[in-house]
């Protein structure tokens, strides 16, 4: 309660509470309140944003979810599914921590690593992005980091070879969070890929989350199925990123989407219920993934659903 109130503090409000307020009956009843639900995290460097009090109603236009909706008879999120609608002052605030500033917030590339014994010890958190060898994943990497200075976008370089990152490659953006970039699966993986990436997965105690990206133009494969099911199996929290949308049909994106939010719902409880869309080329959905990664790392609260 005292991290809340002086994190209010800092936007110039005030928490009033009786003994024994709870952080639980505190988020219930933000939750009940016209301003939305709350995220609330015990990040040390968190920042806040005022609430708003108007209510979400659709997605927001920063999510390309909101452009399939209307060819497709259903809710794509389905009613009732919490998902991940910030406001557009939000997906704003968000971008500042992908913008290098001076040298107190510097985005840097910090480690390369094969064996998780040999990364870095420290309470940043990290967030883990993999996918099948040719899925876009350096390419999306080096969106979101496109403001960084030119030594780390040289090590995002993007190549047409599949399987181009051999280990554990970390970016750390200030002391706000940590994002690894993890050798593809599939083809050209590295043979010590079980070692470094599975153990990573098991024991690494700061990773908040890993992001699996699927090819939106090949759909599900065998491979990214193996891989779900051992995110599943190791208890991992995990999202699901879809990428490439620029170079598919809508037809064959709401298909292949469709049958990747199936396939998630029957095989893992791990997995979040709001996939994001991202093209690399088109910039298309990387700012509301900006903004889930400054959330789910604790570094911003953000309002309405």
């Amino acid at each position: 309660m005292n991290k809340f109130r002086r994190l209010l503090g800092n936007q110039g409000m005030v928490v009033l509470s009786k003994p024994g307020f709870t952080w639980s009956k505190l988020s219930a009843l933000l939750s009940n309140t016209t301003l939305g639900s709350f995220g609330i995290s015990t990040s040390t460097n968190i920042q806040c944003l005022s609430a708003t009090d108007q209510k979400k109603t659709q997605l927001t236009p920063y999510n390309p979810i909101s452009e399939l909706q209307p060819f497709v008879a259903v809710p794509i999120i389905p009613e009732g599914t919490a998902s991940f609608n910030p406001a557009e002052s939000e997906i704003k605030f968000a971008s500042k921590f992908f913008t290098p500033k001076d040298e107190s917030y510097k985005i840097k590339h910090i480690k390369t690593a094969a064996e998780i014994d040999k990364l870095p010890k420290y309470d940043i958190p990290e967030v883990a992005f993999i996918g099948r060898s040719n899925v876009g994943k350096s390419s999306l990497i080096h969106t979101l980091f496109s403001k960084a200075p030119i030594t780390v976008l040289r090590k995002l370089s993007v190549s047409s070879k599949p399987g181009r990152t051999k280990a554990l490659q970390l970016y750390q953006a200030g002391g706000a969070f940590t994002l690894v970039d993890m050798p593809g699966y599939g083809h050209n993986m590295p043979s010590y890929f079980v070692n470094c990436v599975e153990t990573y997965f098991q024991k690494r105690t700061n990773l908040k989350v890993v992001f699996i990206l699927i090819d939106s133009e090949i759909g599900l494969t065998r491979l990214d199925k193996d891989m779900l099911e051992k995110l599943h199996g190791f208890s991992t929290v995990h999202c699901l990123v879809l990428t490439k949308i620029d170079k598919v049909n809508r037809h064959q994106l709401v298909r292949n989407l469709m049958s990747v939010m199936n396939y998630r719902d029957e095989h893992s409880r791990f997995c979040l219920p709001q996939p994001f869309l991202v093209s690399a080329h088109s910039g298309a959905g990387i700012e509301l993934l900006q903004t889930f990664i400054a959330y789910v790392t604790g570094n911003m609260l953000v309002t309405g659903s």
